[in-house]
């Protein structure tokens, strides 16, 4: 997908993976003109080699290190954003980073499992986009949450997860109806199985239940999802909002 984000100003967060679904947005949108902050979380030398890559394609970059469950989290990455690009507008935010975990029977979630998924995943976006909304492009501003298909299906192998992913969703629609007043833009890109870090192995119960309720039946890869979240962050989607797009090989359907 090629689209003009010459002069914009781009926030992902969880960037550092080459097979990740931030670093392939960023380089979308980095071959389109967008000047980036990427965010990680612990990996300083997988994160130089993202940027190392996005600035040989001729924009400006910064990484910053963020643990999206920090209750600084959203604070902390506003100030390097502004430090780093003083008096620039924030155009795009992608709220990529989180936590997930799987298990293949009913356990009990001791509390500190509970919040190590819903410190990052809810609460770490909320954070930012309250910290960010001074600083946001009004109108033509666009936040994008990066969610999954089990929001809407649920998972007995993923419970926990699958709830901070509906809470992201609830949010994201609360949020889209609160700033679209001010022509900001907030949808969610729900994920099916891609091939990242945190798929599950191909003989996992969960992805033969997901193979069997596919029309297509294989992983994404990262860039048939970043490919979704660079449409919803481009001018051409200004009257998208409050939506939640599946990119999953037809996984959740009517």
């Amino acid at each position: 997908m090629s689209t003009d984000f010459k002069g914009k100003l781009a926030i992902i967060t969880g960037a550092s993976k080459l097979n990740g679904i931030g670093y392939a947005t960023a380089h979308i949108l980095a071959r389109g003109g967008a000047d980036l902050v990427l965010t990680y979380n612990t990996n300083k030398v997988a994160m130089q080699g993202v940027v190392d890559k996005i600035q040989a394609l001729g924009v400006k970059v910064i990484a910053v290190q963020a643990n999206a469950g920090s209750p600084t989290f959203g604070k902390d990455l506003i100030d390097a954003t502004t430090k780093s690009f003083p008096g620039r507008k924030i155009d795009i935010i992608v709220n990529n980073a989180g936590h997930a975990t799987f298990q293949e029977s009913p356990q009990v979630v001791p509390v500190e499992e509970f919040d190590a998924l819903f410190h990052p995943n809810v609460r770490g976006p909320q954070l930012l986009i309250t910290a960010a909304l001074p600083h946001l492009s009004s109108p033509g501003g666009r936040i994008i949450n990066i969610g999954s298909l089990v929001a809407k299906t649920g998972s007995k192998y993923c419970s926990l997860y699958s709830s901070t992913k509906a809470a992201l969703n609830t949010l994201s629609l609360a949020w889209a109806e609160e700033l679209g007043g001010l022509g900001i833009t907030v949808n969610v890109v729900a994920a099916g199985p891609i091939d990242t870090d945190y798929a599950p192995p191909e003989e996992a119960p969960l992805t033969q239940k997901f193979r069997v309720q596919q029309y297509i039946k294989r992983n994404g890869s990262a860039e048939e999802v970043a490919n979704v979240i660079a449409f919803a962050a481009s001018p051409a989607a200004s009257y998208l909002t409050g939506q939640v797009l599946g990119v999953d090989g037809g996984l959740v359907h009517p």
